[in-house]
């Protein structure tokens, strides 16, 4: 390439250069003028959503991502009481107990949230930890009963053809199951209340060192409870004084006839047999306090277990005498365990009954309020409830408004070709503080869906918060937390919905109804089944609903509502002076 065409080039790229920066100028010069005060101005829209609310009869409690065992009582609602039944499955198959297998203890570990908050050591090297419990409401004991579950939970569903998955309800367990949930009973607590204290246990030593003492382990905090043999009881150290230890000779033999003795058999040979042949266990929560504020555990059972410990003969003899009864030509015992885990089908039960809860007028029952809401013109009050409670149904821009030429208009319609530009769309969601009893009770988040798919909404998915795990700081933008006044007090709930009335004003989206329910955790996306009163089809509703056990009750659209707390979609837009 000669010079000249070099020069030819540069002069050129110059050239659209300037160019370029000579526009921007222009543009931004021109750009400043339009956007100002003089042809656009801002303003605002408040739409007034048709609301109100509806009950289950009962809700899936299969699948939950996490489960409730306990019994609370709701200062509003009233006492819901939550149960599970679960199956188990061993860790392994064909298992070998060894020779002269002897059963020695059982024991059900049952792990709970917690936060390890200080790790000290003492003079003599041992290391105490201390817990906070996370997810446990209430402070008084309650009663838990755990059975041995001769109930056959099945995977499919045959009245649909056995290719739908088999789905369980609140009530399934109370009123469908029978009396075969309570096949065995294998411990009772009647003070139950989990402890933060961390799990103490002795273990054999592991030859790291020249002691040969048992070892000292520790474990997050647990309900750990425990089934010894008379022999075992007797050379037993307790180090778990929150948790139960039972000598009962006779379920330690009910356990070895039902394991031990099936080595070889059919019935430990696989998933389908196992499942049949065991079942699974019966987690049974009661009141047995007659007070406000119960105890309510939020765990995840998978982390659970079941075990068999369990001692055999080995080949070599215990020629140092070292049980000391004399003898140096028995076998050394070896110790093994067969360990059982919770999984496949889950249920909770929960037992709760709305007509229990009455208004502050003394006389209405939230159930008669919910058996009779308006569906066209709303309510004034919203009842949100978890777990087998109520939630509300939002209709949004479907009533009628007058328009510029003073005639009636459906306010979609009217909204639609306003042509606006739409900056923010956001709602206020007063608390009624005349209903509700304020403070800590109160839900921390509520949780917006679409009411035919389940689906959360495009503003969920576009929250630069929605990546957080902690469901406290996750989806903030669209899902804002309660807020609260100097008292600590209840206000509102403020949530965002800019996008979706973006995309509903576009035609991009159908302007379905919106479902508005409390939230244990807003992270938990999915959607479980409902019965309504009076409705053949279930409804759906999300997971996160029916796993939170707090409720409240919002003012609704109704003009008997004061006006200031009315619930309204507030839409900040800006417009063009010339519309």
């Amino acid at each position: 390439m000669n010079l000249k065409n070099v020069l030819i080039k540069i002069t050129a790229i110059v050239a659209v250069i300037f160019t370029a920066v000579s526009c921007d100028d222009d543009f931004n010069s021109v750009g400043s003028e339009v956007i100002g005060d003089v042809n656009f101005e801002d303003d605002e829209y408040n739409a007034i959503p048709i609301a109100y609310s509806k009950r289950f009869e009962k809700v899936q409690t299969s699948g939950l991502p996490n489960n409730l065992l306990g019994v609370y009582d709701d200062p509003v609602y009233g006492q819901s009481v939550y149960s599970v039944v679960s199956e188990v499955l061993p860790s392994q198959f064909n298992p070998s107990f060894g020779d002269n297998a002897i059963l020695d203890s059982v024991v059900l570990n049952l792990p709970y949230f917690s936060t390890l908050t200080e790790s000290t050591t003492g003079d003599d090297g041992v290391v105490t930890n201390t817990f906070e419990l996370d997810s446990v409401y209430g402070s008084n004991g309650i009663k838990l009963s755990i059975y041995h579950s001769d109930y056959f939970l099945r995977d499919f569903d045959f009245d649909q053809g056995a290719e739908e998955r088999q789905v369980y309800y609140s009530d399934d367990i109370n009123e469908n199951f029978g009396p075969s949930l309570e096949n065995r009973l294998l411990f009772t607590v009647d003070n139950f209340k989990p402890s933060p204290n961390q799990i103490r246990l002795l273990t054999e030593d592991d030859d790291t060192d020249e002691d040969d003492e048992p070892q000292l382990s520790t474990f997050i905090p647990a309900l750990r409870l425990t089934l010894v043999s008379e022999d075992a009881a007797a050379a037993a150290t307790e180090l778990n004084p929150d948790n139960e230890r039972t000598d009962n000779q006779d379920l330690i033999d009910y356990f070895k006839t039902l394991f031990l003795d099936k080595e070889g058999s059919i019935e430990l040979s696989n998933t389908n047999n196992f499942r049949n042949y065991f079942r699974g266990l019966y987690f049974k929560a009661e009141s047995n306090i007659n007070t406000e504020d119960e105890n309510l555990l939020f765990f995840d059972i998978a982390d659970a277990n079941f075990t068999l410990h369990y001692s055999f003969d080995t080949s070599e003899e215990d020629e140092d005498d070292a049980d000391g009864d004399g003898d140096i030509t028995e076998p050394i015992r070896g110790e093994g365990s067969f360990i059982l885990n919770f999984s496949n089908n889950i249920v909770n039960s929960i037992d709760f009954n709305f007509a229990n809860a009455i208004l502050n007028d003394g006389i209405t029952s939230i159930e008669n309020a919910l058996d009779n809401q308006d569906e066209v013109n709303g309510e004034a009050n919203l009842f949100l409830k978890g777990g087998e409670g109520s939630y509300a149904v939002m209709d949004l821009f479907n009533g009628m408004v007058t328009n510029e030429d003073g005639e009636l208009e459906n306010e979609l319609d009217f909204l639609k070709r306003q042509n606006w530009l739409i900056n923010e769309a956001s709602m206020k969601i007063y608390i009624n503080q005349d209903e509700m009893v304020s403070g800590d009770t109160e839900p921390e988040r509520i949780y917006v869906f679409n009411l035919e798919t389940g689906e959360v909404l495009v503003d969920f998915l576009a929250d630069p918060t929605s990546n957080q795990t902690s469901p406290i700081l996750s989806v903030t933008n669209h899902l804002g937390r309660i807020s609260r006044d100097s008292d600590e007090n209840g206000e509102f709930y403020k949530i965002r919905l800019t996008r979706h009335v973006i995309n509903v004003l576009n035609e991009d989206t159908d302007n379905v109804k919106l479902g508005l329910s409390v939230s244990q955790n807003v992270n938990v996306v999915a959607s479980a089944e409902g019965v309504t009163p009076n409705n053949t089809e279930d409804e759906l509703i999300p997971f996160s609903s029916i796993i939170s056990h707090e409720g409240t009750i919002l003012y609704g659209n109704t003009t008997n509502v004061p006006e200031e707390k009315r619930l309204k979609l507030d839409i900040f837009y800006t417009r063009s002076k010339s519309n």
